[in-house]
């Protein structure tokens, strides 16, 4: 547990090596070896949780992610540089991926540990820079708080899990943060379809959704009166087009690692400044930092086909789990839910790189614990 707990809170903050580097996988590396010695000696993944057969299809996934970005970057000629910040991303998901699984094993609690704790490291970390009176939610305790309170309300009456959870997307939305309220709202609409029988089951799934996407539209359509917002978001599409584009040119051999640092950059400046007549190009450092915002799709051009299958097939549990929500009784509903909408938002539209490798896991992890319990395997009062 003080593993996790420690962990978690590092891998909010980096250190500058073959890019930015969180200091909690620096932890998992040196767990690594341990995982690795308990696994000889028994002949096998040492862990109740590493023995699921969906764990190990990740782990297959995972090679053939590795083998997508090698032959992409050996064929495509990637820069040394790029080509060792791919590899180095890939390796450490891998890392992760086995590591936070032996640690959490068959444990909510140190889940959870890990999980908030990495949430308060990342609400430090971001109060520590310059966060202007418009971010210090959305960039800064909006994520922690959110999912305390959700984790608090646990076991509560539904009522009142349901209006808790409505009340942080309101707060949410009134604070910009678009994607946190939309996510709450999710939530909420969860509850409904999980407590609903018969005939009402598709009106809650119909209304939940109906109700999330009108007031999501109309979030949206405030916030982007706001000209800071306008920019944002034509960034994000600029970005999210050129991946796409990139992909459907190449979807068996892929661009190259980071290749937003070389041939794509140009694309991308050039289709934002069609959509925004005041951006003219980045800066240098600007440049550096660009990170396309949507896991699946930057995965798909830089490492083609295969370069994508991880995600693919963490896509694929997260939808299982979601199924697993929304029929039977959990541990935790609201924060597992909401930890899974997250996850499903940040495959598409959140970058990936630094902490989010460690939060891909985690929640990967809570869609395995998931099919621990509905094979009965976790206790029924969900006490540890």
């Amino acid at each position: 547990m003080t593993i996790c707990a420690a962990t978690g809170f590092l891998s909010a903050f980096t250190l500058s090596i073959v890019g930015q580097l969180p200091i909690g996988e620096l932890v998992l590396l040196m767990v690594l070896p341990w995982v690795v010695i308990k696994a000889v000696h028994r002949r096998g993944w040492p862990c109740r949780i590493q023995r699921l057969g969906w764990f190990k299809l990740l782990v297959a996934l995972m090679g053939l992610m590795a083998a997508g970005y090698v032959v992409s970057d050996l064929y495509r000629g990637t820069p040394g540089d790029n080509l060792a910040r791919g590899w180095a991303r890939i390796g450490f998901l891998g890392v992760d991926l086995i590591t936070i699984s032996f640690l959490v094993n068959r444990s909510w609690g140190r889940l959870q540990v890990f999980l908030l704790m990495l949430y308060v490291g990342d609400s430090v970390s971001a109060m520590m820079g310059e966060l202007t009176p418009e971010d210090w939610w959305k960039f800064g305790i909006g994520q922690t708080a959110t999912a305390l309170v959700l984790f608090a309300i646990a076991g509560r009456n539904i009522v009142v899990q349901v209006v808790t959870t409505l009340l942080m997307a309101a707060l949410s939305f009134g604070l910009g943060a678009r994607s946190m309220g939309g996510i709450c709202l999710l939530t909420a609409g969860l509850f409904g379809i999980h407590y609903a029988r018969g005939i009402w089951r598709p009106i809650a799934l119909f209304g939940s959704l109906g109700t999330s996407v009108a007031l999501l539209i109309a979030a949206n359509t405030i916030i982007l009166s706001n000209q800071e917002h306008q920019g944002s978001n034509t960034e994000r599409q600029s970005m999210l087009e050129t991946a796409a584009e990139a992909f459907i040119t190449s979807p068996l051999i892929g661009q190259g690692s980071w290749f937003t640092a070389t041939q794509m950059l140009a694309r991308i400046e050039e289709r934002r400044a069609s959509l925004d007549p005041k951006f003219h190009h980045y800066t240098p450092d600007e440049a550096r930092k660009i990170s396309i915002h949507s896991q699946i799709l930057v995965a798909l051009a830089e490492g083609g086909i295969l370069g994508g299958a991880f995600f693919i097939g963490y896509a694929a549990l997260l939808a299982k789990t979601l199924g697993t929500l929304m029929r039977r009784s959990v541990p935790f509903v609201a924060l597992n839910s909401y930890i899974v909408f997250t996850g499903l938002w940040n495959l598409m539209m959140s970058p990936f790189s630094g902490a989010a490798r460690v939060e891909i896991v985690l929640i990967a992890c809570a869609g395995l614990l998931m099919i621990l319990q509905r094979q009965g395997e976790l206790p029924e009062n969900f006490r540890e």
